[in-house]
């Protein structure tokens, strides 16, 4: 009896499939740990709005500073007061001659506290109204003056009595209020404070013109520019 053959196919031996080196391609799974990449400031790559931009800072214009008459009035109103205590001291050797005053001489009154205590305060008063005033003109000084005289008259009787009250030999306000030097004073500080302020009050009008003048030009200028 003949064998039956085995009819069923037999499987094909399986294909050996050879890769290269080069064509192996390994995927590996994203991690954390992946590199990322990160922009600076000082990254030229860095994508940003005004990357390729740059920024320039302009400084405001500043307009011109006001040229202030303080400080050299402040030095005329010193000269001022030198010229007060001459005249003071001429007014005053005017009376002693036509007066005699009992016996008291020019160099007697010079050194008394009649005499300096009338410059100290006119001294003061002056240079503070020049200080308020700064660039008026002289009609401020002509009004101020006003003041100038009745600090130098208040001021040399609440002084005086002061004085001569420690020294125990104070003849009272009576006689201090109207002693004819505080009086002379009174009347030489303001026509002092008139006419030096007129000098004062000329270089102020000089400085506001001055300051002006030096807006007007800035202000051109900035309305120049922006057009």
């Amino acid at each position: 009896m003949a064998q039956a053959k085995d009819e069923t196919p037999q499987s094909e031996p399986d294909e050996e499939i050879v890769l290269d080196d080069d064509e192996i391609v390994v995927e590996e799974a994203a991690t954390s740990e992946a590199p990322t990449a990160t922009a600076t400031l000082t990254d030229e790559r860095a994508e940003s709005p005004l990357g390729s931009e740059r920024v320039i800072y302009v400084n405001a214009p500043i307009p011109p500073t006001a040229h202030s008459n303080r400080v050299i009035g402040g030095l005329l109103a010193l000269v001022g007061a030198v010229v007060f205590a001459v005249l003071y001291a001429l007014v005053a050797a005017g009376m002693i001659a036509l007066r005699g005053a009992g016996g008291l001489t020019i160099a007697d009154f010079v050194t008394d506290a009649i005499f300096w205590i009338p410059v100290l305060v006119y001294t003061i008063g002056f240079v503070l109204l020049v200080l308020l005033v700064n660039r008026a003109a002289w009609w401020a000084h002509v009004l101020g003056s006003l003041a100038v005289a009745l600090v130098t008259y208040v001021g040399a009787v609440g002084l005086l009595l002061v004085v001569t009250g420690i020294v125990g030999a104070s003849p009272g306000l009576a006689a201090v209020a109207t002693s004819p030097f505080v009086i002379a004073a009174a009347i030489v500080a303001r026509e002092t404070a008139i006419w030096v302020g007129l000098l004062i009050a000329r270089r102020g009008q000089r400085l506001a013109a001055r300051n002006r003048a030096e807006r007007a030009a800035f202000d051109a200028e900035q309305a120049a520019a922006a057009r």
